[in-house]
């Protein structure tokens, strides 16, 4: 983790989406291989907020993995854990999964090693079976069905 770049989190756009300082320059980051509800989509709102209870206002490390076609850093993003004493960091990416916010693009998560990809998947399928989040609704719309309509 120390090796990875420090950043300050400036603003949340939406849940999937945060502006941070790093080295004095503003860069638009979007939470890579998750994608969370839209603004003006069931439960947009909810996923906003939970990023902002994650990592509002807070110091981040980010692991790079380029770029997406908005010119966006895709990052997965961590944060040390405010309750532990021993300095754990939080792989922000995964909460959002696991707290029922976000769905996990497998279309784009090729560039992850294997076991991280299984562990998004199965904290999907956990938060669904759980109905956490936007999996209490009857049929939760996936952000990119919703963006075509």
């Amino acid at each position: 983790m120390h090796d990875l770049p420090n950043a300050q989190v400036r603003k949340i756009i939406d849940g999937d989406t945060v502006v941070v300082n790093k080295a004095g320059s503003l860069i638009k980051v979007r939470l890579d291989a998750i994608d969370c509800p839209e603004d003006g989509q069931d439960w947009g709102d909810n996923a906003k907020y939970g990023l902002i209870k994650l990592i509002g206002g807070r110091s981040v490390k980010l692991e790079e993995h380029g770029a997406d076609h908005h010119g966006r850093l895709l990052a997965t993003i961590y944060v040390q854990e405010e309750d532990d004493d021993n300095g754990g960091w939080l792989n922000v990416n995964e909460k959002m999964v696991t707290r029922g916010h976000a769905w996990v693009m497998r279309l784009f998560y090729d560039h992850l090693p294997k076991d991280r990809q299984n562990k998004l998947n199965s904290l999907e399928k956990w938060a669904k079976s759980k109905k956490i989040g936007l999996w209490g609704k009857p049929d939760p719309i996936p952000p990119w069905n919703w963006r075509k309509s």
